[in-house]
């Protein structure tokens, strides 16, 4: 038996406006059943229907699409039916590799109603000129309405008005304009508590602490509360057991919207792929603001006062031997790939059976966990060797090491020429073929680079030993390494220098 799939698909914009466009859910399942029904062969066979609600046809992580591909791979599929083919897919590259090479391989029967495309008509697997002219054209049309909704976000961000439906904790949404953030009385005065308990000198635990005991809401149970959608998946456990995290503690202080300042343009990230991995942190100084865009809830002298006492307390006792990479080479490298925040690394220990402690250490992304979402810890002494190996293997440090030996070969023949010029100028000086003054400026000269080739030489000695380290080492990541995505202990990105 045959069994036909349906496949249904609206972005997220189409999906916000279902009242303005003719493109909906229903008018692409009428316009497809229309189609079977006239259709002698396909109105016989079993119909399954995969839909995707609000989700961009730039990108292959759909569910809709997952369990569809899964049901294919299973052999449960044999005919996939959209009302065109930028319902399934706009990278014109990865569809081309559907039509050509996956569906024809598979067996899968693929119709395009509105592409008037059938690939059961077509000469052995090809695909026509026109069809791959379509799928160009769809995915430059994706290309073109990111950049273009960019450019609407960046002028939106440049007159101040706050796109996101999340606002800060301690801010809500104006009711009478939706780009506007006022202070929400539940919580703007525990914000303010916040920073005046950090400048009594409470730590940022002690004053986690603090908010627990008192029963303080949460920024997640706040959350829930201001914008009435169901996360009863996502935050069971907050909702069941609702605690403050530290980190929660730290990005409050460290926030300067609460200033009346609204920053934009932290994250530079491409829409096309609308994946993570594209994403790209910009520096401070690059950073969007809009001063005095709302009103505040925390005074500008009292922000910069708690940043002061922050930095002072970081760098305390700079002097002693303690440094906090000392835990791992690897902080302040790991990056989440669900948010895209750095990783930060938890320690504990546990005494064996036979009396010695193991040493545990774990990188964890902070946010994720205060939202309540499942993580992969990443443990360190696994992670590590799959950097240094990956480090060896990209900057190829075998052959480097050959180089460096044979710079100390030569180098050393270099000196050994100096010293018997050296020695032939003292010999003509003897025997006054050279002035004195002569003599004593070539020496000057022959021994400068003689001490060049020196230090040159202890240089690359100091190399050769980190090249030799079956170990990560700090230099080595700072060297070689600007960040690593990692999910659990696999390494999914490394971005090089």
């Amino acid at each position: 038996m045959i069994n036909t799939a349906i496949y249904l698909r609206i972005s997220v914009l189409e999906k916000g406006n279902l009242g303005h466009t003719e493109d909906t859910i229903n008018s692409q399942r009428n316009i497809i059943k229309n189609f079977i029904f006239n259709d002698q062969e396909l109105k016989k066979t079993n119909i399954e229907e995969f839909i995707d609600e609000g989700y961009s046809g730039s990108t292959t992580s759909r569910p809709g699409l997952d369990k569809l591909l899964l049901k294919v791979k299973q052999g449960k599929i044999n005919c996939i039916i959209v009302k065109d083919m930028s319902r399934f897919m706009r990278n014109y590259i990865e569809m081309g590799d559907y039509l050509e090479n996956i569906f024809p391989f598979m067996g899968i029967r693929f119709i395009a109603i509105n592409d008037g495309y059938d690939s059961s008509k077509e000469v052995g697997n090809g695909v026509e000129l026109d069809v791959q002219f379509k799928n160009l054209m769809y995915d430059f049309y994706a290309k073109d309405a990111s950049a273009k909704v960019k450019a609407v976000k960046k002028t939106l961000n440049e007159q101040g008005k706050i796109q996101s439906w999340n606002p800060p904790y301690g801010y809500m949404k104006d009711p009478e304009d939706k780009y506007k953030i006022i202070p929400d009385e539940e919580t703007s005065w525990v914000v303010k508590k916040i920073y005046e308990l950090y400048l009594e000198g409470l730590s940022t635990r002690k004053i986690k602490d603090y908010l627990n005991e008192n029963e303080i809401i949460t920024p997640a149970q706040r959350k829930l509360q201001l914008t009435k959608m169901d996360y009863s998946n996502r935050y069971t456990t907050i909702k069941d057991n609702p605690a403050w995290n530290f980190s929660s503690v730290i990005d409050i202080l460290a926030d300067e919207i609460y200033t009346g300042t609204y920053i934009y343009s932290r994250v530079d990230k491409s829409l096309v792929n609308g994946t993570k991995e594209k994403s790209k942190y910009l520096p401070k100084e690059d950073w969007g603001r809009v001063v005095n865009n709302h009103e505040e809830i925390i005074s500008k002298d009292v922000f910069d006062e708690v940043q002061e006492l922050k930095a002072s307390k970081r760098f305390k006792d700079k002097n002693t031997d303690y440094k906090w990479h000392n835990h791992s080479p690897l902080q302040g490298f790991l990056y989440c790939p669900e948010c895209g925040h750095v990783l930060a690394m938890t320690r504990s220990k546990r005494q064996r059976k036979d009396g010695t402690v193991k040493e545990h250490r774990y990188f964890r992304c902070r946010y994720c966990k205060n939202d309540g979402v499942k993580i992969i810890g990443s443990n360190a002494d696994k992670v590590e060797p799959l950097v240094l190996e990956a480090i060896k293997v990209k900057c190829d440090i075998s052959s480097e090491i050959q180089e460096q030996k044979k710079y100390l070969i030569d180098s050393d023949v270099l000196i050994q020429d100096l010293e018997s010029k050296k020695l032939a100028s003292y010999e003509k000086y003897k025997l006054g073929k050279m002035t004195r003054l002569d003599f004593i400026e070539e020496k000057k000269k022959l021994d400068e680079e003689i001490d060049a080739l020196i230090n040159e030489q202890s240089k690359k000695v100091v190399q050769q030993a980190n090249m030799h380290e079956e170990k990560l080492t700090r230099k080595l990541m700072e060297k070689d390494i600007k960040s690593i995505i990692v999910r659990g202990n696999q390494i999914l990105k490394i971005e090089w220098k």
